[in-house]
C-alpha cells in the first residue's frame, strides 16, 4: 500500500470515527435533556405535594425536605441538616429505622398543650452503591381522624336518641294490634306495616348501637375463655336456615375436626361470622351454595366462606370494610342496611388479633378468609347479641307501659269530664225542680260513670 492510499484509509477512519462521536455525542445530550426534565419534573413534585416529603441520610439526618414537611411538624426549614431525632423524637419511628425494611406508623406529634397533631408517617429505604438513607413521607391524618371522632359521636348519639321515640312506636303499635276487635280488617293491615316498618328501624339501629360498642372495645383485651368454634359456626348456620330455604341456597361445611377449641370472646367472634354469612346469603344467587370450610395448625385457625354470588369488582375490594359502605350504588342498590356488617366483622376479628381477607371475581362469587390464633386475646364477656335482645325487650316494654299510661290518662281525662257533664245536668235539673225519676237517673248515670 503506498503512502497515498494509506493516508486515505486513516482519514477514513478518522472520519467514521468522528462521525461516531457526534452520535454518542447527540444521544448524551438527548439523554441530559431528558435527565434534566426528570429532575424538574421530581423538584416540582417533591416541592408542591401536600404530603411532608423528607430525604434522610445514613446517619438519620435530614438531608432534605419540601415545604409540606416542615409546615407539618411546625418548624421553619434549617439552614443545616437536622437529626429526624429533633424533628420526630418517637421510639415507634426512631427504632425501625435502625433496620432495612420499609415501614408505617402513626404518630401524635403535640403542637401545644392541647392540640396535638396526629401523623402517618412511610418510610422506605434507599440505596446506591455504598451510600444509604431513607425518604419519609408524612400524611396529615388530624383533619380525617376528626371527622371519624365526630362520626362515631353521632352513630352513638342518633342511635341512643332513636331508641326512645322507636319505643312508643312500638309499644302504641303493638298494644293497638293486641286490643284490635277485627284482627283481618285495613286496620290491621296497617297496624302490621307499621310493626313491620318499626321493627326494620329496630334492625338498623341496632346495628348501629352493635357498630359502636364494638368499635369501642378495648385494644388490649382480657380473654374471655376457650369456646368450640365448631359449635359456634354451626349455631350461625342454624340462625340463618330459614333465610337459606327462602333463596334455595344449599349451604356445606368442610371442618378438619368436629370440635375446635379456640381462646376468645365467642359472643363477638358469632356475630363477626353471622355478619359475613349473611352477606354471603344476601348477595349470592337464587339456589346458589355457600361453602364454610375450617382447617388449623398448631397456632392458628383459618376459615373460609365462600360463595357463588354476585361478586365484588377488583377496584371496590379496598373499600368493603369501609364503614357505611356497600358495593351498589347508593341510590339504585336493590339491598337495604347501612353497610356497617363487614366493618364489625373486621373489628371484632381484630379484636381477637385475626385478619380477614377476600378474594372475589364478578359473577362468579367471594371467598372470605379468617385467619384466627388459637390463643388469640378476646374482649371482655359483653355479649352483644343478648345486650341487644335485652334491649329490645326493655324497649318494647317500655313503650307498652308508655302506652298504657297514656291510654289511662286519656280514658281518666274523658271519664272525668263525662263526670263533670252528668254532674252540672244533675244540678240543672236540682235548680229546675226536676221530678225524683229524673234524679234518679242522672245519679245513676254518674254511678255508672264512676
Amino acid at each position: 500500500m503506498n503512502s497515498s492510499s494509506a493516508t486515505e484509509s486513516a482519514f477514513e477512519q478518522a472520519k467514521k470515527y468522528g462521525e461516531d462521536l457526534a452520535k454518542l455525542f447527540a444521544i448524551e445530550k438527548a439523554k441530559r435533556v431528558n435527565l434534566q426534565i426528570s429532575n424538574q419534573k421530581l423538584q416540582a413534585i417533591f416541592s408542591t405535594t401536600p404530603d411532608g416529603l423528607a430525604v434522610l441520610d445514613a446517619m438519620l439526618n435530614i438531608e432534605e425536605a419540601n415545604p409540606a414537611f416542615w409546615s407539618l411538624v411546625e418548624k421553619p426549614a434549617p439552614d443545616t441538616t437536622t437529626p429526624i431525632a429533633e424533628v420526630l423524637p418517637f421510639a415507634a419511628l426512631l427504632d425501625p429505622l435502625q433496620q432495612s425494611s420499609p415501614i408505617q406508623v402513626e404518630v401524635d406529634l403535640p403542637l401545644t398543650h392541647t392540640l396535638w397533631r396526629s401523623l402517618l408517617i412511610n418510610a422506605v429505604p434507599l440505596a446506591a452503591g455504598d451510600k444509604h438513607g431513607w425518604l419519609l413521607s408524612v400524611h396529615d391524618l388530624t383533619e380525617r381522624k376528626r371527622l371519624e371522632n365526630l362520626k362515631s359521636e353521632f352513630i352513638n348519639i342518633a342511635a341512643h336518641e332513636l331508641r326512645t321515640p322507636l319505643a312508643a312506636i312500638l309499644g302504641f303499635t303493638q298494644v293497638l294490634k293486641e286490643t284490635l276487635p277485627d284482627q283481618e280488617g285495613l286496620s290491621a293491615h296497617l297496624i302490621d306495616t307499621i310493626l313491620s316498618s318499626s321493627n326494620r328501624l329496630k334492625t338498623i339501629i341496632d346495628e348501629l348501637i352493635e357498630f359502636a360498642d364494638i368499635r369501642y372495645q378495648s385494644e388490649t383485651p382480657q380473654s374471655s375463655g376457650t369456646f368450640d368454634l365448631v359449635e359456634t359456626i354451626n349455631a350461625v348456620l342454624d340462625a340463618t336456615q330459614r333465610t337459606t330455604q327462602e333463596k334455595g341456597i344449599t349451604i356445606t361445611t368442610e371442618f378438619e375436626t368436629d370440635v375446635l377449641p379456640i381462646a376468645g370472646n365467642r359472643n363477638i367472634l358469632q356475630e363477626a361470622l353471622r355478619h359475613i354469612i349473611e352477606n354471603a346469603i344476601i348477595f349470592n344467587k337464587p339456589n346458589g351454595t355457600i361453602t364454610v370450610r375450617v382447617s388449623n395448625d398448631d397456632d392458628s385457625v383459618v376459615i373460609e366462606i365462600e360463595d357463588t354470588g354476585i361478586g365484588i369488582a377488583q377496584k371496590e375490594l379496598p373499600k368493603i370494610f369501609d364503614k357505611f359502605y356497600q358495593v351498589e350504588e347508593h341510590l339504585t342498590r336493590s339491598v337495604g342496611g347501612l353497610g356497617l356488617g363487614l366493618a364489625i366483622a373486621q373489628r371484632g376479628i381484630q379484636l381477637h388479633d385475626g385478619e380477614i381477607s377476600v378474594r372475589s371475581t364478578l359473577n362468579q362469587g367471594s371467598c372470605f378468609t379468617i385467619v384466627l390464633p388459637k390463643s388469640a386475646p378476646a374482649t371482655g364477656a359483653y355479649d352483644v347479641e343478648s345486650g341487644l335482645r335485652d334491649a329490645y325487650e326493655q324497649t318494647l316494654e317500655y313503650g307498652k307501659d308508655l302506652a298504657k299510661a297514656v291510654a289511662a290518662e286519656r280514658k281518666l281525662t274523658l271519664t272525668l269530664k263525662a263526670y263533670r257533664l252528668a254532674q252540672q245536668s244533675l244540678k240543672d235539673a236540682l235548680d229546675n225542680n226536676a221530678s225524683y225519676a229524673e234524679l234518679r237517673a242522672l245519679i245513676e248515670k254518674m254511678d255508672e260513670i264512676i
